[in-house]
C-alpha cells in the first residue's frame, strides 16, 4: 500500500482484499483513495485449507460478479492453499491472470525427513502450473537455487523474491529501553539468547533448553534465555511443565504474548544470539529479517533454507536440531568468539527492502 501511494501509475488499479480484523492495524493506510480496501469476515471454521479456500472464493467470486467482472489478475500473497481451486472450472471460469507467493516449495523438502510433504507438495505444484495456463508468475522467497530447479523441472513460472525486512528505525527513546529491560529482567552484563515469535512445536524449545543444560557452568550463568511470543494451545502445557522443571538450573523468561513492534524493536537490539533451531521447517522465516536487521548472530538449523541462508552470509552457525550437543557447541563458539562472527547488513537490507519487494510483486503494472 506504501509502494502504490508513492507510484501515480499504479492509482486505482488494486483491490486488497483483506479480513476485517486486519483493517485496524492499517491505520492512515484504510484511507487510501489510490487503491480499494474490500473485507469479508473469514471467521468461520474450516476442516481443511482446501475447504476453506473454495469457500472463501465463493465469497471473492461474488464480490467479482457484482463488479462486471472487471477484475483481470489476482495476487495471492501465499498461494499454496489455493494450488486446487485455481485448476477448477470455478475458478478459471473468470480468466484471471495468477501470481502468488509460494511458501512451500517442494524442493525445501528434498534431503529432509518431509519425504510425504515433498511429493505432496510436488504433485500439487506440477498439478496447478499445467492445468491452468493463466498462471504468470509464482515466486519463491530467498531462494534462487529453488526457482531455478523448479523453471528446469516444472515449468518457467518461478520467479525470486526478497523476503521484506521492515524498514522501521530502531527505537531510541531511553524510557522505553528501560520499561522493556525493567519488564523482562535484562542484564546488559549477561548473554541474551532470544526466541522469538509464535512459540510451536517447530521452535523446539525443550532441545534447546536441555542444550543450554549442557553448557559450561560459566557460560551457563552468564546466560538469560527470552522466549518472546505467544504459546502455541497444542504445546503450551508441555512446554511451560518443562521450563518450570527446569529454571532453577537455567535463566529463562517467557511471556506467552503477542509484542509490539517498539518492544520487538528492544529485544532485538539488547539480544546478542537469535535462536533458530527450527524443526520441520524449511523455508523463509521472518525472523531471520529481525534478526539480520539488527545484526545479530543466529542458531539455526542446518535443514532447509534458513540455515543456508545463515551459512552463505556468515550470520552465525547452523546445526542438527534434534541434537542439543550441537546447539549447545554453536551457543559456546558464538559467545567464545563474538567478533568472528560479526557481519555487514547494509547490502542484505538493501536487496530485502519493502520497496523491492513491492516493485517485483507488482512488476508487471509497474513497469507499465
Amino acid at each position: 500500500m506504501q509502494f502504490i501511494n508513492e507510484q501515480p501509475n499504479l492509482y486505482g488499479k488494486y483491490v486488497f482484499i483483506l479480513n476485517e480484523q486486519i483493517v485496524t492495524l492499517l491505520g492512515d493506510l484504510a484511507a487510501s483513495e489510490n487503491y480499494y480496501i474490500k473485507c469479508f469476515e473469514f471467521d468461520r471454521d474450516y476442516r481443511n485449507s482446501i475447504s476453506r479456500s473454495f469457500y472463501e472464493w465463493q465469497l471473492i467470486a461474488e464480490w467479482i460478479d457484482a463488479h462486471d467482472r472487471t477484475v483481470n489478475e489476482i495476487i495471492f500473497m501465499s498461494v499454496d492453499e489455493y494450488l486446487i481451486l485455481i485448476t477448477t472450472k470455478r475458478f478459471k471460469k473468470y480468466q484471471l491472470s495468477v501470481k502468488g507467493i509460494l511458501f512451500q516449495p517442494y524442493v525445501h523438502y528434498k534431503g529432509t525427513v518431509g519425504d510425504r510433504n515433498l511429493i505432496k507438495n510436488y504433485v500439487l505444484q506440477r498439478y496447478a502450473a499445467f492445468l491452468n495456463s493463466e498462471i504468470n508468475q509464482l515466486y519463491i522467497l530467498n531462494d534462487k537455487q529453488a526457482v531455478e530447479r523448479m523453471n528446469l523441472n516444472i515449468k518457467n513460472i518461478y520467479a525470486y523474491l526478497p523476503d521484506p525486512i521492515e524498514s522501521s528505525p530502531n527505537i531510541m527513546d531511553a524510557s522505553i529501553h528501560e520499561e522493556v529491560a525493567s519488564n523482562y529482567g535484562l542484564d546488559q552484563k549477561k548473554k541474551i539468547l532470544l526466541m522469538f515469535g509464535m512459540i510451536d512445536d517447530r521452535k523446539n524449545l525443550i532441545n534447546i533448553i536441555d542444550a543450554l543444560r549442557l553448557l559450561p557452568d560459566e557460560i551457563k550463568e552468564s546466560v538469560h534465555l527470552l522466549v518472546i511470543g505467544k504459546l502455541n494451545k497444542a504445546v503450551r502445557d508441555k512446554y511451560l511443565s518443562y521450563i518450570s522443571n527446569h529454571k532453577h538450573e537455567v535463566n529463562i523468561t517467557f511471556n506467552d504474548t503477542f509484542v509490539s513492534e517498539e518492544e520487538r524493536e528492544v529485544l532485538f537490539t539488547y539480544c546478542d544470539i537469535v535462536l533458530m533451531p527450527y524443526i520441520n521447517f524449511y523455508s523463509s522465516s521472518g525472523i531471520l529479517g529481525h534478526a539480520i536487521k539488527h545484526q545479530k548472530s543466529i542458531v539455526a538449523s542446518n535443514k532447509g533454507l534458513v540455515g543456508r541462508v545463515v551459512k552463505e552470509n556468515n550470520l552465525g552457525l547452523a546445526v542438527d536440531p534434534l541434537k542439543p550437543e550441537e546447539i549447545k557447541s554453536a551457543i559456546c563458539q558464538l559467545i567464545n568468539n563474538f567478533e568472528g562472527y560479526q557481519y555487514e547488513s547494509a547490502l542484505y537490507l538493501r536487496e530485502h527492502s519493502p520497496i523491492n519487494f513491492s516493485k517485483t510483486l507488482l512488476s508487471f503494472n509497474y513497469q507499465s
